[in-house]
């Protein structure tokens, strides 16, 4: 890989109009050391095992980092005739081989000529993927009767349940928080921090929201029941990690190190749905790295600005995009108006010259979930409500996707993947997939369970 192709695109503007040592932040994603003994797919679902390899990992990244950070620091001040070192910082414990730095125009070409380097983005502020709210509306006689949500209802999930609840996978929610009270999340919030603009990690106790989204989020991933007896979590089993990273002045680097705390807890699956409004090439390769190495997935909005368009980290390759579908009559969906999508054509990435995004779409329309209260003993807001947009059919699949890993443990995780994607159901037949509405269908993790038994 040549130095060019480790520096994001997203570095010319930003530098453009910066002094030669004017500094900037900047993430580096490097090449990681592997332990002699690569455990199984089915040793990393044991979240016993699977933290005492990443600690093993940590522990060989150690050299790789020192001799990174000592060759960058000392070529850095040189090159910029300065007594003063450009600044770098291991992010997290070491388990994902990632960190944060200094660059100028001078430094950056240094820093991508390290050989150990593989990727490097500037830092960025990201957002949330807004909903949108549907206020005031009372739970769907339909949703009553059935004793479900219509999204479990179209995906089938009760009939998962006969053979699995997801008990034993680790979901991280990366978002504005959760309200861990809430009845519908009780026992199913394992740990919670907030990272904050200076990047530290606070425990709070207890868990709260910043918004709603996040506890939105986490009850279609892992809800109970509403008091009237309907199913709102896909996977009720499974076990949530929620990482608050989307507080005040959040940046990529608040959220590599909200990353970096999920992996280091065992997450399996992380959730996101936010990002920038661009395309950044270099997720792509940390989130291959965490499939291929540690067997986590990344599942993540592809946006709520309609066609032709797609948000960041969501259009990476590497990502596992999801779009929304709304109900239609005789049991029939359509992918909704604001679900983002587009094929994004990169010549030189060779086996990734084409992106086309979503990769899947899932239930996102008029979702049904708990939320915190804003004054709960006043009683000034219900603690269920209907919200729309992808951020609400991201948690469908990363909650079908636990589901499936829990099933068969000793199925790597890409090919969980690739099942979801391979049974999917295109309105038009697969050879039109996949496209940039609908990517491969709508999930039938029902199909992709049966797939995997054959």
């Amino acid at each position: 890989m040549s130095i060019e192709e480790k520096i994001s695109p997203a570095f010319e503007p930003l530098l453009a109009e910066r002094g030669l040592n004017e500094k900037i932040d900047a993430i580096v994603i490097y090449e990681s050391h592997e332990p002699e003994d690569l455990p199984t797919a089915e040793q990393l679902r044991s979240n016993k095992l699977r933290l005492s390899y990443l600690k093993e990992r940590a522990k060989l990244q150690q050299s790789v980092q020192a001799a990174l950070f000592d060759a960058y620091q000392t070529e850095g001040a040189k090159a910029s005739r300065s007594s003063t070192e450009p600044a770098i910082a291991q992010i997290g414990s070491g388990a994902i081989p990632v960190a944060s730095v200094e660059v100028t125009r001078r430094t950056l070409p240094m820093l991508a000529g390290q050989p150990n380097v593989v990727a490097i983005m500037p830092n960025q502020r990201i957002q949330l993927i807004k909903p949108y709210d549907s206020p005031g509306e009372e739970l769907n006689k339909q949703e009553i009767d059935q004793g479900a949500t219509w999204g479990l209802q179209h995906l089938e999930i009760p009939k998962l349940w006969e053979r699995t609840r997801g008990e034993g996978i680790r979901v991280a929610v990366l978002d504005t928080g959760v309200y861990g009270d809430h009845p519908a999340l009780e026992g199913r919030v394992k740990d919670f921090v907030v990272i904050d603009s200076l990047f530290r990690r606070i425990k709070a106790t207890p868990s709260f929201d910043a918004d709603i989204h996040g506890t939105h989020v986490c009850g279609t991933i892992a809800g109970g029941k509403t008091p009237s007896g309907v199913a709102i979590g896909v996977a009720p089993a499974a076990e949530l990690l929620v990482g608050s990273v989307l507080i005040g002045n959040c940046t990529l680097i608040t959220l590599m190190h909200g990353i970096s705390w999920a992996v280091e807890n065992g997450a399996q699956i992380l959730n996101m749905s936010l990002g920038l409004p661009y395309y950044e090439p270099n997720f792509e390769v940390l989130f291959e790295k965490l499939l291929e190495q540690l067997g986590i997935a990344s599942v993540v909005a592809i946006g709520n600005e309609s066609h032709g368009s797609t948000s960041s980290p969501g259009n990476a390759y590497s990502a596992f995009a999801v779009g929304a579908v709304e109900r239609q009559p005789r049991h029939r969906v359509d992918v909704c108006s604001f679900s983002s999508g587009a094929s994004l054509v990169f010549p030189g990435l060779g086996n990734h010259e084409l992106v086309t995004k979503p990769d899947v779409v899932a239930p996102g329309f008029r979702v049904y979930s708990c939320i915190p209260a804003d004054d709960e003993a006043a009683g000034l807001r219900h603690t269920y409500d209907y919200l729309q947009g992808t951020s609400m059919a991201a948690p469908h699949v990363s909650g079908a996707l636990a589901l499936l890993m829990a099933a068969k443990p000793e199925v790597p995780t890409a090919k969980l993947l690739e099942a979801l994607k391979d049974t999917a159901k295109h309105p038009l037949g697969n050879r039109y997939r996949p496209d940039n509405r609908w990517g491969y269908g709508v999930i039938q993790p029902l199909e992709a369970l049966k797939a995997l038994d054959s």
